[in-house]
């Protein structure tokens, strides 16, 4: 991906944080500019009830579901079985693409592995293209294309902040088609979210970091919405913001280089091998302490004078049974197992501790 100039950064961001786009939209009349912004909680859930309304209907109208559908192509054989086989073997030449793609470091190089890669993608939509028109008159289509209108019609917004058409029905009225196609289409791509390299460069910017630390610090609203209406691409952003910043929390011996941080590949292939690290080191750590192991294992404690003070770090903690009886401490002394947070523990401390002292 191409680097953002700080005007690009500045707007994407600004969309983020106050939920809104501007597009330009051809209608029979010229252009019109639309406000978009992602529906509200309510809205997606009454764009439920229109779907199974309209589900009901298509049932009604005697259209046939999906499985009805898949039925019928199996039986008439309309799908020839090579082509299956054609997008399983250009899936994996194109994920073959993607890997070669993250190995380039050159830029040059990688434009031709780029231009192969949205060759393959065409290929492959062709192909499921020519099984997916079977199902265009399906139930479940139908269903979802009358929720997709109710979320268009609730997501288009006039430049002054009102909805573009005062209600639903409204907007299924109306009659110029090209405007309300192009609107349609345009609020599929908005409600899709940001492109994620996108988010993940917004994420580690200075312009958005500044304000997510400062909004960790203070407690602030980083967003124009409440939690329960948060947007597709808030979530993401927020996603990534913590995906980084734990980067950077990390100690500088373990923290990648700023050009891995940059590359997202890279650095998700770094993070992978040192989350991977870590694990093992934990399980070296655990195998070491004999956690988990059958065999009886030495108590590890903290020894003060002829006390014995088991930890909640121990693993043992929470079976150990404590009691007033004598045991025996290493090879020569005895102590005495109490509870560490116990009355006779704490008069115990308070005894040895020096003259004048309270902790």
């Amino acid at each position: 991906m191409e680097e953002l100039s700080f005007q690009e950064v500045e707007e994407i961001l600004d969309g983020i944080l106050n939920n809104h786009k501007i597009v330009e939209v051809a209608g029979k009349d010229g252009k019109a500019q639309v406000l978009f912004r992602h529906p509200t909680a309510s809205e997606i859930l009454h764009s439920r009830c229109v779907r199974l309304s309209s589900l009901r209907e298509a049932e009604k109208e005697g259209l046939p579901s999906i499985a009805d559908i898949d039925e019928l192509l199996e039986s008439k054989n309309l799908i020839p079985a090579q082509d299956n086989d054609k997008i399983s073997n250009l899936q994996d030449k194109l994920e073959a693409q993607k890997k070669i793609l993250n190995l380039t470091k050159i830029a040059g190089r990688k434009i031709p592995i780029e231009e192969v890669i949205q060759k393959l993608n065409r290929e492959i939509d062709e192909l499921k293209a020519k099984g997916e028109s079977y199902y265009f008159l399906s139930q479940e289509r139908k269903a979802d294309e009358a929720a997709l209108l109710y979320l268009t019609w609730a997501g288009a917004h006039s430049i002054g902040g009102i909805k573009y058409w005062e209600s639903f029905e409204s907007f299924e009225k109306e009659t110029n088609l090209t405007l309300r196609d192009g609107i349609r289409i345009e609020f599929i791509i908005f409600n899709r979210g940001l492109p994620t390299e996108i988010t993940r460069f917004i994420a580690r910017h200075n312009l958005w970091r500044v304000r997510y630390v400062a909004a960790q610090k203070i407690g602030g609203s980083l967003f124009s919405r409440d939690l329960n209406d948060i947007t597709p691409d808030q979530l993401g952003l927020l996603y990534w913001s913590n995906y980084y910043q734990s980067i950077f929390e990390m100690m500088p011996d373990d923290q990648p280089d700023d050009d891995i941080i940059k590359d997202d590949a890279a650095l998700d292939k770094y993070m992978e091998q040192y989350h991977k690290e870590r694990e093992w080191e934990r399980n070296e750590g655990k195998a070491k302490r004999g956690v988990g192991s059958s065999s009886k294992q030495k108590l590890s404690a903290w020894e003060r004078g002829d006390e014995l003070i088991i930890t909640p770090a121990n693993p043992n903690y929470m079976d150990l049974a404590y009691s007033e009886e004598r045991v025996q401490a290493g090879e020569s002394s005895e102590v005495e197992v109490i509870a560490p947070n116990s009355k006779r523990a704490r008069n115990r401390r308070a005894a040895k501790r020096p003259e004048g002292r309270t902790r």
